[in-house]
């Protein structure tokens, strides 16, 4: 019987790889050193992406930039969160790494699994403080912080109320909401 092994790629691998335009129409990221097809955004998820990356850069202020669906650079992933707050800097030569990002937030509907599995993994092995799911599927939003040896020792999940994001506090309700335009007793 043959074994089969699959070949890991590095990060330098990859961006070679990027770079000859081989993966133009394919939209994939890096996990763990393997090439990984992402699923297709519908309309809604690409909604509410948008919506909750505008009141989250409101939230953080100046001086951080939400940015969507664009790579972040990991040990040996490079993944692309539906949102990341990063430090406002010039990323022209680099993508953000886990010094530059304060929260990554991704939306999930058919991808409970992974993003509550090898993504909330590969963040924390990151050290990324923290790290929000927001389960379409289920209507809640499940927040991880504090990384100590590549795990997550905390874990919050909410339908409603106030996350804390270091100084920084979510409304769920926002990041879950059909219409996030509505009026809320959050800030804006």
């Amino acid at each position: 019987m043959t074994t089969l092994l699959l070949h890991r790629w590095t990060i330098n691998d990859y961006h070679h790889i990027v770079a000859t335009g081989v993966l133009a129409e394919h939209r994939c990221e890096l996990i763990r050193g393997e090439i990984i097809d992402m699923a297709p955004e519908g309309p809604e998820h690409a909604h509410r992406c948008e919506t909750s990356a505008r009141y989250l850069e409101r939230l953080f202020g100046q001086g951080w930039w939400a940015r969507q669906g664009k790579p972040i650079t990991l040990s040996d992933s490079e993944p692309e969160p539906d949102i990341a707050i990063v430090r406002e800097q010039d990323y022209s030569q680099r993508h953000p790494t886990p010094e530059d990002i304060s929260l990554v937030v991704e939306y999930s509907f058919t991808t409970q699994v992974k993003d509550t599995g090898v993504k909330r993994d590969i963040y924390a092995e990151a050290g990324i403080a923290n790290y929000i799911v927001v389960d379409l599927k289920g209507v809640k939003v499940t927040h991880y912080w504090n990384p100590v040896d590549g795990s997550y020792t905390s874990e919050q999940t909410f339908h409603n109320g106030l996350i804390q994001v270091g100084q920084i506090q979510v409304d769920a309700q926002r990041l879950l909401a059909q219409n996030p335009f509505r009026n809320t007793n959050s800030a804006t």
